[in-house]
């Protein structure tokens, strides 16, 4: 069984789900447990991509069921698909509105000044496994956990996060401007290539030696600050024994998985 990850939400998966606690959850449909591990999808209708709100609960026969209207909320990358709500009661309140058992929590979100169903990473919802580990498993590998910015009525909810050094991919397009993707590794791992010096990586990487050219590794200080924005089959790991560019370099980063 996969060890518990640790995350740090600034760097910015598995237990059974614990149905307690507020917010709701689908007693039909789904485990609980994500499903999303090693797709990259989101298996849960709130939360899931959109362009616009027609995207979003396709597995609703009755739309009018759904209680609140549909939004498509572009605040987050690649869009959340989620309805307004006036309690957590009516989040999941539809036939066919939840798919699995993750738990949901009606909440402001920022400034946009309307409460929507969130899939919650509160406490009482996770069953003791790490906020980060939870979204990651539970949401998707590019979830993370964190406050909705409701001011007094603020809960911790799963919502994409921006993916950077150290993400998977097929080609530079799908990585982060500024960087570009490695693919000589399992999964491909964005990052900035050619560093000479830990300098070139910012704050948040450090040079590494790979063939046939140097780049930046993610820094970390877990596993689970190796798995955002992964999929489980290429999970990159924590590690204190790269091969620095720099010597005298100490410190672990997010090593990729060999092709």
């Amino acid at each position: 069984m996969q060890q518990m990850r640790r995350v740090v939400l600034g760097l910015t998966l598995l237990a059974s789900v614990v149905g307690v606690g507020s917010g709701c959850g689908s007693d039909d449909d789904g485990d609980g447990n994500g499903g999303s591990a090693g797709t990259g999808g989101r298996p849960e209708q709130t939360g899931a991509a959109c362009d616009t709100p027609n995207d979003c609960y396709p597995d609703v026969a009755d739309r009018t069921a759904i209680q609140g209207e549909v939004q498509c909320l572009d605040r987050v990358r690649d869009g959340y698909c989620t309805h307004q709500c006036t309690d957590d009661a009516e989040c999941c309140a539809a036939d066919g509105e939840c798919k699995t058992g993750i738990k949901q929590v009606c909440s402001p979100f920022e400034s946009t000044g309307l409460k929507m169903c969130f899939l919650s990473c509160e406490s009482a919802d996770r069953g003791g496994v790490d906020e980060q580990e939870y979204c990651q498993s539970k949401a998707g590998p590019e979830f993370i956990c964190r406050s909705s910015g409701g001011g007094s009525q603020n809960r911790k909810v799963c919502v994409p996060g921006d993916c950077g050094v150290g993400a998977s991919c097929a080609n530079d397009s799908e990585c982060t401007s500024g960087l570009t993707c490695v693919t000589g590794v399992g999964g491909g791992y964005c990052a900035k290539k050619g560093c000479a010096t830990n300098a070139d990586c910012g704050a948040d990487a450090l040079c590494v030696k790979a063939s046939p050219e140097s780049y930046c590794a993610k820094r970390c200080n877990g596993a689970g600050d190796c798995t955002f924005c992964r999929a489980q089959d290429v999970w990159a790991s924590c590690s204190d024994t790269a091969t620095f560019v720099e010597a005298g370099t100490t410190g672990s980063v997010c090593l990729p998985p060999a092709k």
